[in-house]
């Protein structure tokens, strides 16, 4: 409430005294809140750089499992600008000569004689079909809609446009329609059946296997399947310059034809892919070691300071600590041979921290891969799918004992919260009730001290 001056009976400062009781009432309860709201908050943003390290290391496990980055090969092209390569960890080691025959082409027509290009011509009406790889599309065409421009936007918007696109070309002739396959290869060929129209438009029809059938439209460019030959022998064509899985793993992006002067092939190299392996090893043992640092730094105590960090004894910071460590010392049953990181060069120090042997790692990477790879990817028992576990059980949204303490601090933090009101409330109520009181006695005050000086006036006149 707004105290207004006091104390006219009594020249007491009531305003003053009753917000000096306020305050002492108030001090120390306040500054318990206080604390405590500090405390938890603190503890909860301790406890969010532990799940952010954790939530860090948990998406590198998902992603090094996805890509199966220590199952990985490696394939490189003696000639890159002829022919690309790419290689999943499905590829198997080895050599390969590619020559490229033929690249991919798409099928593109255009129409003999030149249409009138008057906005307001009718070239005329009727139904349309466009054919591709299979798919038809129809199209109803009305003549008043029919110039050149209306035509080609309706093929080009159609919702079952099966995957050609028209343009208008101008020449010496003037203006005409080109019909062009967004997709390569023979089987994206267009096929037209303008039967069904009159007027200027049943000029279009077009039969992909009989080119010269209707002199009113020619061949530009016939669709081509691209070609490859393997190691002299094997020839494989595909309807794209992309080929896939023709040798297991391989992704081949062809882009010149070979059996130039320079260049009568190109050799492609699969091999185990140690510098991606060894690169992600890296990665994981910086973000592990992160880890370490930021748990020990929000729970240590300094002795030269005498201060704790905000998670210092925390039993569940010990905890995520104990299984972390546990983590890198367990081992991986390979062939019934237990493994550790420790056998490819990767050991924890006093401290918890993991280093790395590089030789011992790059030995291992050459000679055992395959344990190597296991040790990782072991389905459930493997390195890579314990970690998964481990981080999602301190991390998960539901069940994550980083997320449930986390619940707990917050819902700590808007008890406190409600506290704080409910003293402001009372203190509110106890500053009102003090001021009456004091009112009250100024007001007893002024009355006494009338009545005295009434008595005071009655005694000098008699």
């Amino acid at each position: 409430m707004g105290l207004s001056a006091g104390g006219l009976a009594s020249g007491l400062d009531i305003t003053g005294m009753t917000q000096q009781l306020v305050a002492a009432e108030r001090a120390p309860k306040e500054q318990r809140i206080k604390e405590q709201q500090q405390k938890v908050g603190v503890q909860l943003s301790g406890y969010g750089q532990i799940k952010s390290a954790v939530s860090g290391l948990e998406d590198m496990v998902k992603k090094f499992t996805e890509d199966k980055v220590f199952a990985g090969q490696s394939a490189e092209s003696s000639e890159s600008s002829f022919v690309d390569v790419k290689a999943s960890a499905e590829a198997k080691n080895g050599t390969y000569n590619i020559e490229v025959l033929a690249l991919a082409k798409s099928h593109k027509i255009v129409s003999n004689n030149a249409f009138d290009s008057d906005p307001k011509a009718e070239l005329g009406s009727g139904t349309l079909d466009i054919t591709v790889d299979g798919k038809t599309m129809s199209l109803t065409i009305d003549k008043n809609k029919s110039s050149l421009k209306e035509v080609v936007s309706a093929i080009n918007n159609a919702s079952d446009n099966p995957g050609v696109t028209a343009t208008v070309i101008n020449d010496e002739k003037g203006a005409k329609i080109v019909f062009s396959s967004s997709q390569t290869g023979v089987k994206n060929q267009i096929s037209i059946d303008a039967s069904k129209m009159d007027g200027e438009l049943k000029k279009l029809s077009f039969d992909p296997s009989n080119i010269t059938a209707n002199p009113e439209m020619i061949q530009m460019q016939a669709g081509v399947d691209a070609q490859i030959r393997i190691d002299n022998h094997t020839v494989v064509s595909n309807d794209s310059n992309k080929f896939e899985d023709v040798i297991e793993g391989l992704t081949l992006d062809i882009k010149k034809l070979t059996n130039t002067e320079d260049v009568k092939s190109a050799k492609i190299d699969i091999t185990n892919n140690t510098s991606g392996a060894k690169k992600a090893i890296k990665e994981f043992i910086d973000a592990y070691n992160g880890f370490i640092d930021t748990s020990e730094s929000l729970s240590k105590y300094n002795t030269e300071t005498k201060s704790s960090g905000p998670l210092n004894g925390d039993s569940l910071t010990r905890s995520i600590i104990s299984q972390m460590r546990n983590l890198m010392n367990s081992g991986v049953e390979v062939n019934n041979q237990s493994y550790y990181l420790s056998d490819f060069g990767v050991t924890t120090d006093r401290y918890g921290k993991i280093e790395i042997d590089d030789e011992k790692l790059d030995d291992a990477l050459k000679d055992n891969f395959k344990a190597f790879n296991a040790f990782f990817h072991t389905k459930d028992d493997g390195f890579l799918d314990k970690s998964e576990a481990i981080f999602k059980s301190f991390t998960s949204s539901t069940d994550g004992s980083i997320t449930q303490k986390e619940k707990s601090l917050k819902e700590q933090q808007q008890r406190l919260n409600d506290d704080m009101s409910d003293l402001n409330e009372r203190m509110k109520a106890y500053e009102e009730r003090t001021y009456k009181q004091f009112s009250a006695m100024d007001a007893a005050i002024g009355k006494m001290n009338n009545e005295l000086n009434t008595m005071m006036s009655l005694m000098v006149f008699k």
